[in-house]
């Protein structure tokens, strides 16, 4: 797809859920809106990383855990949300850089494992951790609502602001497939060693990306700690967070722009909502719909929706 077509399907997204937000009264409508956006975000940037250099993170919830945690320490001791976003985001690029580093050694399942694990020790250390509420997490201060707080009465001005960031994320993404570091990364995930015979350096790429997406998901992380208050290891670091972001790439098509945004929308739309809507509010009927969901788009495109898409594109 080109650049013109992202900026005009992009356009719609955008006019589509503006509208949305603006004529929607239902809190749980917007609460789901919310909800899908901060995934679209998550889902893509773990596709920078899992999609298009072809290295599978199952540990994707550390920077938006990092983000949670990092922004609600900083708004609760120094009081500013929007400082708070970019402490967030600053403490997750370190961490990539921490843990990117070592981990971009291995390839495979080995990376993947290693992800695993140090998601886990990070979240083994926040629940023993007395300054982050141990496993009972803890509440970000409520201010007086407004832009300048990041605090609102209902739900559609959270909806807006998340907006804004699943915008930000989609226009760099597609700056990424478009730049240099883009095809370095496609060149990589298709054949490393190739890619290195011609100058490549695959870790150096590869931790700019992982850099990049630790970025944005801790954004996402912290964006959602302000619209809570409330920040708790297993929400925000557990293995369930980390199989969720890559479900929702894996079902939306990994290595595509609009692949993530599209499994989102299912995650979020069609499975829970369904759930809530006939099955209560359980834990468990979402996701057996879930799963359904996804067993019936790999089985009939292995690429995802976006593969689906493709396709229908190409018959047409």
């Amino acid at each position: 797809m080109t650049v013109q077509r992202h900026v005009a399907v992009m356009a719609c997204v955008l006019a589509a859920t503006a509208l949305f937000t603006a004529f929607c009264h239902d809190q749980f409508l917007l609460s789901l809106a919310f909800t899908g956006l901060i995934f679209a975000v998550l889902g893509q940037s773990w596709n920078w990383i899992s999609g298009y250099a072809g290295q599978v993170s199952f540990g994707h919830a550390l920077f938006f855990g990092t983000g949670a945690y990092a922004s609600a320490l900083f708004a609760t001791h120094h009081g500013s949300p929007w400082l708070a976003l970019a402490c967030g985001a600053a403490v997750a690029v370190v961490l990539a850089l921490l843990v990117g580093f070592p981990c971009f050694a291995l390839r495979g399942h080995y990376f993947s494992i290693a992800t695993i694990a140090v998601a886990a020790i990070a979240e083994i250390v926040v629940v023993n951790t007395d300054a982050l509420g141990k496993a009972n997490g803890f509440e970000l201060p409520i201010l007086p609502p407004g832009l300048a707080s990041l605090q609102f009465a209902g739900k559609a001005p959270y909806v807006l602001v998340a907006l804004v960031l699943f915008a930000a994320a989609q226009i760099a993404t597609v700056a990424l497939e478009h730049s240099r570091t883009g095809y370095y990364l496609r060149a990589i995930r298709a054949n490393q060693e190739a890619a290195a015979s011609v100058g490549v350096d695959a870790r150096a790429v590869k931790v700019t990306a992982f850099a990049g997406a630790a970025a944005f998901a801790a954004l996402a992380g912290s964006l959602y700690a302000q619209q809570t208050l409330f920040v708790d290891a297993e929400s925000t670091l557990g293995l369930s967070v980390s199989i969720a972001i890559a479900l929702v790439g894996v079902v939306g098509g990994i290595g595509t722009v609009w692949g993530p945004p599209l499994g989102a929308f299912v995650y979020t739309f069609l499975a829970r909502y369904v759930a809530a809507l006939y099955g209560g509010h359980g834990r468990g009927f979402d996701l057996l719909l879930y799963g359904a969901l996804i067993l019936a788009i790999v089985s009939v495109q292995p690429e995802g929706i976006a593969g689906i898409a493709r396709r229908f594109r190409a018959r047409t």
